[in-house]
């Protein structure tokens, strides 16, 4: 059942990274880039806001602009025919690359990445509610262990995917084209780390 939920979410993804592009122009992209980053500032102040920008721009720096042609190569002097063949394929990678949908796929990657920085601002607090929710699991299951309770393997199926399938949710809430509050994601998250402390707590074995 999870390896189900995990194999919809990574479908999702592609095919909403492959369809976007051709659906939405870049410019509409960019104002929800925009839009997001004001909802930042009003969020979490300008000083953080900022610095989630900046984080956002260095991993663009990092990475790879898919709108650039490949760099040219250099042509070896040989017959006329493959100098011209090698020109017209120069310039249909040019026209190829500076075409809208691939400057949408940039576009897109940006928001992408403005939201998987928004989160790194708030890992510190994901962090310690992960450490509480383990706490928690693994003391409801000594509690129960000492009990003699029996743990529940249908609750334990249950909880983890429906905490597999939260954080599936964020996955795709990240090439969403239209403006998604990071409250709902980080929402999204600590319910799904809950979850995942219930399923610990009915976990039948633990080693």
């Amino acid at each position: 059942m999870i390896r189900i939920v995990w194999i919809a979410a990574l479908g999702c993804v592609l095919a909403l990274v492959l369809y976007i592009p051709s659906a939405v122009p870049p410019d509409r992209l960019m104002q929800t880039v925009r839009a997001e980053h004001e909802l930042n500032t009003t969020l979490w102040g300008s000083e953080a806001a900022d610095r989630i920008l900046e984080r956002m721009l260095s991993f663009q720096a990092n990475g790879v602009n898919v709108s650039s042609p490949p760099p040219e190569t250099v042509q070896v002097a040989g017959p006329g025919i493959n100098t011209a063949m090698a020109t017209e394929f120069g310039q249909m990678s040019t026209r190829l690359f500076s075409s809208p949908y691939f400057k949408s796929v940039d576009a897109l990657f940006t928001l992408a990445t403005l939201r998987a920085a928004t989160l790194l601002h708030v890992l510190p607090l994901l962090l310690v509610f992960m450490g509480v929710c383990a706490i928690d699991g693994f003391a409801v299951r000594s509690v129960r262990a000492r009990e003699f309770a029996d743990h529940s393997a249908e609750l334990y199926t249950a909880s983890a995917t429906a905490g597999i399938a939260l954080l599936s949710l964020v996955l795709v809430a990240l090439f969403l084209p239209f403006t998604v509050s990071p409250l709902y994601t980080i929402g999204a998250l600590l319910l799904m780390l809950f979850m995942l402390s219930r399923a610990i707590a009915n976990y039948h074995l633990i080693r």
